[in-house]
C-alpha cells in the first residue's frame, strides 16, 4: 500500500474514533477562558467566595475573550497592588492587555513569600533585633537537627525519695540542693556505669569516640538564650559540690562572664524543664555530644506498689541519642541506670 493510502486511511479511523479528551480539552479551555461568570476556574470561584464579590461586578476580565482570572479578583477587592502582581507568580502582559500566568505560576511559593502574602492581606510585623548569640544557638540547633539521626527513649522515674534526700541535706549541713542537681549527681553516676552514651561523633573520622571525662553540660536560660555551662567529672564530685558548682556556672552565664572552657565542650547534655511545670519533651542533641537528657516536672501519680495502687512522686526523663553513637538498647540501658539512682539516695555521697 502506498504512503498516501495510509494517510487515507488513518484520516478516515480518525473520523471513525473520536478523541473525547481532546473535546474536554477544548471544553476546559473554553471554560477558563470564556466571560460567561457561570465558566470559571475553581481558584478564581474560591477568591470570589472568600471576599464575597459576585463575578457579574467584575466582567469583563482580563483574560481572552474577557475571562477572569485571579488577578482580576485580588486586584478588585484591593488585596494586591497591580504593581506587585509579579510577587505571587502573576505579570500583567503589556502588549495583550491581560494577566497571564508565568513560570513563577507553577513554582510554590517559598515560607517568606507566603508571609509577605499574608502581610498584604491585613497582618500586621514589628522588626526585632536578634542578638549574634541567638543566631549562632539557631544555626546550630538546625545543623543538629537536620544532620544527626536522632533517636529517642523515655522513662518515668520514681523521685519519692528526693524529697527526704533533699530535706535531709538541709537538716545536716545547711545546705539547700534542688531537684536538678539531684538529677546532676544521678545522671553523672549513670554515665559511668553505662559509659556508651558518653560518646560523641567525630565528623573527621566518621566514628564514635567515647570521652575519657564524664563532663555534664546544663541547660542555663539567659536573655540572651540557652547557654550550657559544664560540670566536669560529674562523675566523681558529690551532690553538694554539684549542686554549688551548678549555682556559681548558672549564675556566671547570666552575667555574661563564662570563660570559654566553662562552657564549650562536654560529654553530655541535661535540659530540665520541670521547674515550668512541663510533663516531658524531646531535647535536640548538642554536637558532638552523643546524647542529651530532658527532664519534666516531678507529679504525683498512681503507681502500682507491689500490686497495689499508689500514689508516687514521678517525673519523665526522654534522653535524645545520635543513632550513629548509640542506639536504643543503649539508651534503655542507660535510662535504667539513671533511674535505679533514685532508688537508693541513702547512699549518695552528700558532702
Amino acid at each position: 500500500m502506498s504512503s498516501a493510502g495510509v494517510d487515507t486511511r488513518v484520516r478516515q479511523q480518525r473520523r471513525a474514533f473520536p478523541r473525547p479528551w481532546l473535546a474536554g480539552a477544548r471544553s476546559m479551555a473554553s471554560t477558563s477562558e470564556s466571560g460567561d461568570p457561570e465558566k470559571l476556574w475553581p481558584s478564581v470561584r474560591a477568591l470570589l467566595a472568600t471576599h464575597g464579590v459576585d463575578a457579574k461586578t467584575l466582567m469583563p476580565g482580563s483574560g481572552p475573550r474577557g475571562g477572569l482570572t485571579k488577578a482580576d479578583v485580588l486586584v478588585a477587592v484591593g488585596v494586591v497592588d497591580p504593581a506587585h502582581l509579579k510577587t505571587i507568580g502573576l505579570v500583567r502582559a503589556a502588549n495583550a492587555g491581560r494577566v497571564k500566568p508565568t513560570i513563577e505560576d507553577v513554582k510554590p511559593r517559598t515560607l517568606m513569600e507566603d508571609y509577605a502574602y499574608g502581610l498584604a492581606e491585613g497582618q500586621e510585623e514589628t522588626d526585632e533585633g536578634v542578638s549574634k548569640m541567638r543566631r549562632v544557638i539557631a544555626s546550630r540547633l538546625a545543623e543538629s537537627k537536620g544532620g544527626n539521626p536522632h533517636a529517642y527513649a523515655s522513662v518515668d522515674v520514681d523521685v519519692e525519695e528526693v524529697a527526704a534526700l533533699r530535706k535531709r541535706v538541709l537538716d545536716e549541713h545547711g545546705v539547700k540542693v534542688s531537684v536538678n542537681d539531684c538529677v546532676m549527681y544521678a545522671v553523672g553516676r549513670a554515665l559511668r556505669e553505662v559509659p556508651e552514651l558518653n560518646a560523641g561523633w567525630d565528623e573527621k573520622t566518621s566514628s564514635a569516640t567515647e570521652f575519657k571525662d564524664v563532663d555534664v553540660c546544663v541547660a542555663v536560660a539567659t536573655e540572651d538564650g540557652l547557654i550550657t555551662p559544664i560540670v566536669s567529672k560529674a562523675d566523681r564530685k558529690s551532690l553538694t559540690e554539684i549542686g554549688a558548682e551548678v549555682k556559681a556556672l548558672a549564675k556566671k552565664a547570666r552575667e555574661g562572664s563564662l570563660k570559654p572552657h566553662e562552657f564549650m565542650g562536654g560529654s553530655f547534655s541535661v535540659s530540665n524543664l520541670g521547674m515550668f511545670g512541663i510533663d516531658s519533651f524531646s531535647a535536640i542533641l548538642n554536637p558532638p555530644q552523643g546524647a542529651i537528657l530532658a527532664v519534666g516536672a516531678g507529679k504525683d501519680r498512681v503507681v502500682l506498689v507491689d500490686g497495689q495502687p499508689a500514689t508516687r512522686l514521678t517525673m519523665t526523663a526522654t534522653v535524645s541519642v545520635d543513632r550513629r553513637v548509640g542506639d536504643e538498647a543503649d539508651a534503655a540501658k542507660w535510662l535504667d541506670a539513671f533511674a535505679a539512682q533514685f532508688k537508693s539516695t541513702a547512699d549518695w555521697r552528700v558532702v
